[in-house]
C-alpha cells in the first residue's frame, strides 16, 4: 500500500516522518475556495477535504492511502490568511499582540474508497510584541508564506506565553491525532 502525503510543506513532511517511515509527497493542485459562509474550523475541514479529493483524483491508484491536511488561523472569527506583503504582516502581527487566538488543523485520510477526517484545535495565547520588533520582523521572509504571519517554531514563538492543545497541530499536523487514526486504520 503506497502513502502519500498531499502536501509539499516541508514542516508536515517532517511530523509525518515522525509516525510513518515511507510515504511520498504529492501537490494536491487546488485553488483554495475562499468557502465565505463556513465558520473557520468548517472552512479548514472543507479544504482539507478538498486536497484530499484532488490527490485522490491526481493519483488514481488501487491501494492507495492519501493524507491531507489544512490549517487555519482564527482571530475572533476572522480567518487570518498568509499576510500579502508588509502592511498585510504588520497589522497581523499587531492584531495577535497581547490576544488569544485558535489554529485548527483538519486532516483527511483517504483508504479503501472512504474518507476519515477530524479537525483539531489549539488556542495559542500571544504576550504584547513592541512596536519596534513587529516592524523589525516584517522586514525578514519568515511571515510572508505562514498563515497569521508567524510559525510557533520561529521568531514569534518567542512572544507566545502559553498554549492549550497540541504543539503540533499549531505547526500544521497534529501528530498524535493523526498516529492514532493511522493506527485505526491499520495503516501503521
Amino acid at each position: 500500500m503506497a502513502v502519500y502525503l498531499a502536501s509539499t510543506s516541508p514542516r508536515r513532511k517532517e511530523i509525518l516522518s515522525e509516525i510513518l517511515a515511507d510515504f511520498k509527497q504529492v501537490s494536491p493542485q487546488i485553488i483554495e475556495n475562499e468557502y465565505p459562509f463556513l465558520s473557520p474550523k468548517d472552512k479548514c475541514i472543507r479544504l482539507s477535504k478538498d486536497k484530499c479529493i484532488a490527490a485522490v483524483n491526481l493519483i488514481k491508484e488501487k491501494d492507495m492511502v492519501i493524507i491531507a491536511s489544512d490549517t487555519v488561523v482564527d482571530l475572533d472569527g476572522k480567518v487570518l490568511e498568509k499576510p500579502k506583503g508588509k502592511p498585510d504582516a504588520y497589522q497581523m502581527i499587531k492584531s495577535l499582540s497581547s490576544k488569544m487566538h485558535s489554529v485548527y488543523s483538519a486532516v483527511s485520510v483517504y483508504k479503501n474508497g472512504k474518507m476519515y477526517t477530524f479537525c483539531d484545535e489549539t488556542q495559542v495565547y500571544f504576550d504584547m510584541v513592541p512596536e519596534e520588533t513587529i516592524l523589525q520582523y516584517i522586514d525578514t521572509d519568515e511571515p510572508y508564506d505562514k498563515r497569521g504571519g508567524y510559525r510557533i517554531q520561529g521568531f514569534m514563538g518567542n512572544y507566545i506565553h502559553r498554549i492549550e492543545g497540541d504543539y503540533y497541530n499549531v505547526v500544521g499536523l497534529p501528530k498524535e491525532k493523526l498516529k492514532n487514526l493511522l493506527i485505526f486504520l491499520n495503516i501503521l
